[in-house]
């Protein structure tokens, strides 16, 4: 693993490699945006924010609550005075512990932000899809993606049903075609469709629409590139760090019996929290769409994530008629150009975030990083190897000394463990899967480029306490670091990190733009059929430049440790 690296270059001198101007740019007059837009269901009044323009909270699907809870989305009533709103919608009701959480969340929450550039469209459209593992998140954690709005694009944000009530398949629930479950993903379907038949009024252009999205944001762009009914929603494509899941997908069978063994136990400890409709021993639709929120809240959120750790899009003979991989492997996925690409140190965040709870649940807590005694411990790390046998076909023997043995991650014995799990972690979920895709996409033909993350000195996401790291643990280009090079989030830090940020901000709005990352003056980014990758980095780093598909590879053991993973 590549330790911290501490930047000390030029930026200017990285700023001239990439043929950027990081001081700013000059903006010659442009027409204002609208400050009233009509949509299909009434007018919206526009926030303005200096040179971006942001339109927030806009319903683009009914309130799924009462009789369409557990239903597809629904057309949204009609309004006539303007809509105005300060800030993004709800989020999606999410568990009270699940990471991310977002501040303030509801079952009324299917809305849609809309950011637009100064100027005359048509601009080309993002739709960005938020992570959370299928369980947390919002639109309003990302509604400020002006460095990107500022390159010429529009950039929709959408909130969609998460967890239990985004993904529970019960087959009390089931459709008249049979389908159950994937209703979050249902949500981004509609509001893909909203975006078709609204956003040539904010001056977007409909026929060019770029989705992209992030982990369960990543995946659920994996899905649309396998749904049938995401057909023609969308031409281009951009998964970053979403390969995760595809070889976890649930069938509907399983998914259903896993559902109603959490909604079985919910009702058999709810007490007067159970409704009438839920006298009977038989689970009905009525009885389950008649739970009241206190009660999805307080204990359905949390049993459905028990009974289902992993919460992916399942098999439910609608969205998804198969697997995602056995429609990639029968070439029936909407074809597209794609660029897909992971980080260095994804695992790092959840090795980060275990020592991070380990450290609450102290007693007392403790939040000094020298203090060790809450990393991860040679026994833990025994424990997790097993689950990476059974997913390699390898023994754990093999897994810890000849794959990730301890003695091959520094010389300090108390962070070896965490140190080996990050690697292991990294490259059995997130590498491997990654390159397979990828390798898969341009097996069939289509446009595909392929990056990763390599920024030892991004700003850590987990671990931050009053401005100074808790933990003992040192991540690298964890999960998720990426975004804040894309979305202003937090400070990334002084100028070769804001060098990158402009590098990887042209890159993806030139391929929204155009098809391709490669134009204005950034550093050639070669198709993932040219045995080459893209590694995004500071100077100190190694910078932005090409390095070897093999060498990939190689260094996350894909092709010895990770054979047998498939796409």
């Amino acid at each position: 693993m590549k330790s911290q690296l501490r930047v000390t270059g030029s930026a200017a001198a990285l700023s001239m490699a990439l043929g950027l101007s990081v001081l700013g740019s000059v903006h010659s007059v442009q027409a204002a945006a609208p400050e009233v837009v009509g949509t299909a269901s009434g007018p919206v009044k526009a926030s303005v924010r200096g040179d971006m323009t942001s339109y927030f909270a806009i319903p683009y699907a009914a309130p799924p609550v009462g009789d369409l809870r557990w239903k597809a989305p629904q057309p949204a009533a009609k309004w006539t005075a303007p809509l105005e709103k300060a800030k993004s919608g709800a989020a999606c009701l999410q568990p009270s512990n699940s990471f991310g959480r977002a501040p303030t969340d509801s079952e009324d929450c299917l809305y849609l932000d809309v950011h637009r550039p100064s100027g005359e469209g048509k601009f080309p459209v993002m739709v960005w899809i938020h992570g959370g593992a299928f369980t947390s998140g919002s639109a309003g954690g990302y509604a400020d993606p002006s460095a990107l709005v500022t390159k010429g694009v529009i950039v929709v944000a959408i909130n969609y049903r998460l967890g239990a009530l985004g993904f529970l398949a019960e087959p009390a629930l089931r459709d008249k075609d049979g389908s159950a479950g994937n209703y979050g993903i249902m949500d981004q379907q509609a509001a893909l469709r909203w975006v078709q038949a609204n956003i040539a009024s904010f001056g977007g252009d409909p026929k060019n629409v770029t989705i992209f999205g992030e982990s369960a944001g990543g995946f659920s762009v994996l899905s649309h590139l396998a749904s049938p009914g995401s057909a023609g929603l969308f031409q281009k494509a951009i998964i970053e760090s979403g390969a995760y899941g595809v070889s976890g997908q649930l069938s509907q069978a399983d998914l259903e019996a896993k559902s109603t063994e959490a909604l079985t136990s919910v009702l058999a400890s709810a007490g007067p929290d159970s409704p009438a409709a839920c006298a009977g021993s038989e689970l009905t639709a009525a009885c389950l769409r008649a739970m009241p929120e206190s009660l999805v809240r307080s204990k359905l959120l949390k049993a459905f994530t028990t009974a289902v750790p992993n919460v992916i899009p399942s098999v439910d003979a609608k969205v998804l008629p198969q697997t995602i991989k056995a429609i990639f492997v029968a070439g029936k996925n909407n074809k597209v150009p794609l660029i897909n690409g992971s980080n260095e140190n994804e695992n790092d965040m959840f090795v980060a975030i275990a020592e991070m709870t380990a450290r609450f649940s102290g007693k007392p807590p403790s939040f000094d990083p020298a203090n060790r005694s809450f990393v991860m411990t040679p026994e833990a790390y025994a424990k997790g190897a097993e689950g990476l046998a059974a997913q390699s076909g390898h023994s754990v023997e093999d897994i810890k000394t000849k794959y990730y043995p301890l003695s091959a991650y520094g010389s300090d014995p108390v962070m070896q463990p965490s140190l080996a799990a990050g690697v292991a972690g990294t490259d059995s979920i997130f590498s491997c899967n990654g390159i397979n895709v990828s390798a898969r996409v341009a097996g069939q033909g289509s446009p595909v480029w392929m990056y990763e993350f390599r920024n030892q000195s991004a700003p850590p996401l987990v671990g931050s306490l009053g401005g100074k790291y808790s933990l003992s643990y040192k991540q690298g280009a964890a999960h998720a670091s990426e975004l804040p090079y894309l979305f202003n989030m937090l400070s990334i830090g002084g100028p070769e990190q804001t060098a990158l940020k402009e590098a990887m901000t042209r890159y993806w709005t030139n391929f929204a733009r155009a098809g391709t990352p490669n134009s204005n003056g950034v550093p050639a980014w070669a198709p993932y059929k040219s045995g080459k990758i893209q590694a995004l980095d500071v100077a100190d780093g190694g910078g932005v430049k090409p390095m070897a598909a093999a060498a990939f590879r190689a260094q996350h053991q894909c092709d010895g440790a990770w054979g047998k993973l498939t796409f």
